[in-house]
Parts: structure tokens; C-alpha cells; sequence
């Protein structure tokens, strides 16, 4: 009968296998939040990027996947190192229960591992870190073995490598699990956390000359961002939807872990997935989740009865299989459900059309590269518009992509995107004041900017009053300087 079940788990899971890898290659959708981030840095570190790089976030993930794109020249291998991250963390998940088959059966149904299945981020990675992160830090707890806190430092530094916003669910498991532990383990933990950290500290002191430019550069991008300083999309908005999709991805029983008899017995692991639940919610997306949907199974391993366990399996297929319909549906059609937040807001109102705007513009960005051979292009009217035709150029016929924002700059003679400046005034006759100042500037190159001849819209008129249009396209647009 054992050998049965085994072969059972076994079938299924090379079913499960199979129908990832086929919707992970067949799909067109690649993630939408931050992707450009990730896949433009890969591009740029194999040398397929056409374009001046900016990310807010780490460029560890994208370093790593560059050979991928080097070799295939396109993102179908950045999308199968989501899944192989995804698989690990239910074969984490299955070891650390002590290989418990139920909770492997659990896992393969579980929603928000079918959601990230073809994203490419960097989330899935950093997840099974800090999955392994949090199972060491809870033996620490329960035992006062002090190896174990330097295992569980040694994971959350390396999560902290591939994707910053572990810094804060990070903060929360410190405070949650060793307020009340020796000041002396504290320090200990933070300095293998450090060390778990080095690889991204190496790897930004020789891009930047400065070990913690990115993680300063993206922790107080944030703290601008939610003060409402910058221009750019900021958080997601907090819509109804929105909040109940990231709810409805979160385990159908997870309500019971705060039940009176289980938080008394799991109370630092519950007081870390509220207040990391909370945290979710200022900007809620539902591929934050995974972060937490992991240490929630593991932590419901005793307490389910096998008719809850059954419901939750039922549950979470029918959830998975409707978090994977808008990816079936971008295997032949493009539409304006591309996942299920944008799929539950359009219902009724979902768009499905034989062409994909992606490959149109593609091709007219291989035929402008035929037409105006080796020339930068000043893409606009939006700031970031360059950022996404370089993503999905793939040929070398067109020399650079250029910011629209950065030749405006340049016309004005400015540098400084960004300028604030913090300086408080003083009520007494102190005889000196502490202020601070800091902001973003663009790096103008203007021998370059000034030899440009053509920019690119994807409208037909462009915001750049000295450009006229001198040929139009399927979807783009091309304007020629006056002279």
C-alpha cells in the first residue's frame, strides 16, 4: 500500500511538473509589476541591452540569469529558473514537515505557486530563502541552539540579496522572534545576516564603488515614494479587489493559527504573519504572499483535521486552476486580463484578440532597424517608454534607446530630476543646525544627446517640439530633428 501511495505522489507530481513547464513555455506572459527590472538587467549584463540601465531594485537576479539570456536570447530561460525556485520551496516545505505526503499533495495544489509560476522576479528565490530563514530562527527559539540563528541569519541575508522588500518582512521576524533573546545573539544574527549579504555587497561595489548603494538607493526610494515626493506609480492602489485577491490566495484555514490554544503555542510565528499581513496590505499585491504562504502551511501541519485538509485541496484547486486561466488564455490570445487581479476587475469586460501587441511592435522595431540603421532614438512621451521597447528589442540594428526625460534635460541644461531637502527650523538660539539634502540626477551624456537625429512614439505626435514625423508604423511612430 505504501509503495501505491509513493507511486501516487510520485505520477502526480511529474503531472504537476509537466503542466508548469508547458504553461511556463507556451504562455506569453512573462509577470507585470517590476519585471522590466529584472529582465532589463539581464539583458544588460549579457550585453543584449540597447539602452542606459536603471533598476530601483537589486541587480543580483538579473546577474545571475544573464548567461540564459546570452544563450537563448530570450526570457524562456529566466522563466524556468521561476519554476525550478517554486519546486524547491514545495520540496522544502515536504522536508521540513518531515516529508509529510499530505502537505506535498497540499503544495502542489497551493494557488500562489501556480500565480508566480511565469513571472519573472526574483521573489520566488528570495521566498525559499526566507522559508528557510524562518525554520531556522523557530529551532533557534525553541531551543537556544545558537548554530541555528546563524543559519537563519546566513538565509535572510541571502533572500536580502536577491530582493529588497525583504529588509522589512526581514525587520518583522527579528523583532517577532528575539526581543526577548540575549542582546548578544541579536548582534550575532545581524552579523551572519551581513555575511549572507556579501555576494550583492561584492557585486555593487564594483558597479557603484559604494557596497550598500542599492539597498540605500531602494530603502529610501520607498520611504520618497510613500511621502508622495516622487512621480513615478508609487504603491498599488488599495482597491477592494486587490485586497480580497491577496486574501484569496492566502490558505483557506490560515484563520485557525490564531485561534486561542494555536496562538498560544505559535505566538511569535503569528504575531510575524500578521504584522507581515498588515504590511502586505499598505501595497497589496498578491505575489507578496508567497512569502508567507509557505511558513502558513508548515504551521497548520497539526492543527488541520483531515476533513479540513481535504477542503483546503479542493479549495486550492479550484483557485489555482482559476489563477492560471488568464496565462491559458495568453497561449493564443493577448487581453486586458492578464492575471487574475486584472481578471476579477475586467469580468465582463475582457478583451481577446488573435494579435499581441508585443510582436507588432517588435517587428516595427525591426523594420525602424532596418530603415534608419546604427541611429539613437529619443523614445517617448512617457520617461520610461525607452525601457520597455529595449526590453523586447532583440536585434542590432538600432544603436540606443534614450529616456525622453533625459533629453529634456539636456535642452534645459539640468541634470536634477529630484531635490529635497530636510532642515528643520530651530526654535531656540542654537548656534548650529543639522539639515540634510538629497535627490536623483540624471547622467547626461550631451555629446551624445546633442547628435541625436530621431525619436520614437507609440502616438503620432511626440512631445518634442524641434521633431517632425517622418514615418509611421504598424503600432510606432518615427520623428526626424528639424534642422
Amino acid at each position: 500500500m505504501k509503495k501505491i501511495n509513493r507511486l501516487l505522489i510520485k505520477i502526480l507530481s511529474g503531472i504537476v511538473l509537466i503542466i508548469l513547464l508547458l504553461l511556463i513555455i507556451i504562455s506569453n506572459y512573462i509577470g507585470s509589476t517590476d519585471v522590466g527590472d529584472y529582465a532589463n538587467v539581464a539583458k544588460f549584463f549579457a550585453g543584449e541591452y540597447n539602452a542606459k540601465i536603471r533598476s530601483s531594485h537589486s541587480y543580483f537576479y538579473g546577474f545571475i540569469n544573464s548567461p540564459f539570456i546570452r544563450l537563448t536570447s530570450s526570457f524562456i530561460g529566466m522563466k524556468i529558473m521561476s519554476i525550478v525556485w517554486i519546486l524547491l520551496i514545495i520540496l522544502s516545505i515536504y522536508y521540513i514537515s518531515k516529508k509529510d505526503k499530505r502537505f506535498l499533495i497540499l503544495s502542489l495544489a497551493t494557488p500562489i505557486f501556480w500565480y508566480m509560476a511565469p513571472w519573472i522576479n526574483p521573489i520566488q528565490i528570495a521566498s525559499l530563502f526566507f522559508l528557510w530563514g524562518y525554520h531556522f530562527i523557530k529551532r533557534y527559539d525553541e531551543n537556544n541552539n545558537l548554530p541555528n540563528l546563524i543559519y537563519s541569519g546566513l538565509f535572510i541575508g541571502m533572500a536580502l540579496v536577491f530582493w529588497d522588500t525583504i529588509l522589512y518582512f526581514g525587520a518583522i521576524l527579528t523583532v517577532c522572534f528575539l526581543y526577548d533573546k540575549k542582546l548578544s545573539h541579536l548582534f550575532y544574527f545581524m552579523v551572519f545576516v551581513f555575511i549572507g549579504l556579501i555576494p550583492r555587497l561584492i557585486l555593487d561595489q564594483i558597479m557603484f564603488n559604494f557596497a550598500f548603494y542599492g539597498i540605500f538607493r531602494n530603502f529610501f526610494g520607498g520611504v520618497l515614494n510613500v511621502l508622495g515626493f516622487t512621480s513615478g506609480t508609487g504603491a498599488t492602489p488599495k482597491s477592494m479587489i486587490a485586497i480580497l485577491s491577496v486574501l484569496l490566495l492566502l490558505p483557506l484555514f490560515s484563520y485557525l493559527l490564531i485561534k486561542p490554544k494555536n496562538f498560544k503555542e505559535n505566538k511569535k510565528t503569528v504575531f510575524f504573519l500578521v504584522l507581515s499581513l498588515l504590511l502586505i496590505l499598505t501595497n497589496p499585491q498578491i505575489r507578496y504572499t508567497l512569502i508567507l504562504t509557505p511558513i502558513i502551511l508548515l504551521n497548520l501541519q497539526n492543527i488541520l483535521s483531515k476533513k479540513q485538509l481535504k477542503i483546503q485541496i479542493v479549495c486550492s484547486i479550484i483557485i489555482s486552476l482559476l489563477v492560471i486561466m488568464p496565462y491559458v488564455i495568453q497561449i493564443s490570445y493577448s487581453t486586458n486580463a492578464q492575471e487574475l487581479t486584472s481578471f476579477v476587475s475586467n469580468l465582463g469586460n475582457i478583451t481577446l484578440s488573435k494579435t499581441f501587441p508585443e510582436e507588432i511592435i517588435r517587428q516595427d522595431l525591426n523594420n525602424i532597424g532596418k530603415d534608419f540603421p546604427n541611429q539613437r532614438f529619443i523614445v517617448g512621451n512617457l520617461p520610461d517608454d525607452y525601457s520597455y521597447l529595449a526590453m523586447i528589442y532583440w536585434g542590432d540594428g538600432i544603436k540606443e534607446f534614450i529616456s525622453i526625460q533625459d533629453y529634456e534635460l539636456y535642452l534645459q541644461n539640468k541634470t536634477v530630476i529630484l531635490e529635497k531637502e530636510f532642515h528643520p527650523i530651530l526654535n531656540i538660539p542654537e548656534r548650529r543646525e543639522i539639515w540634510i539634502k538629497g535627490g536623483i540626477s540624471a547622467r547626461i551624456n550631451s555629446s551624445e544627446l546633442s547628435s541625436v537625429r530621431y525619436a520614437i512614439s507609440s502616438e503620432t505626435e511626440t512631445d518634442l517640439n524641434d521633431f517632425r514625423l517622418v514615418k509611421s508604423y504598424k503600432k510606432l511612430s518615427v520623428f526626424e530633428k528639424v534642422q
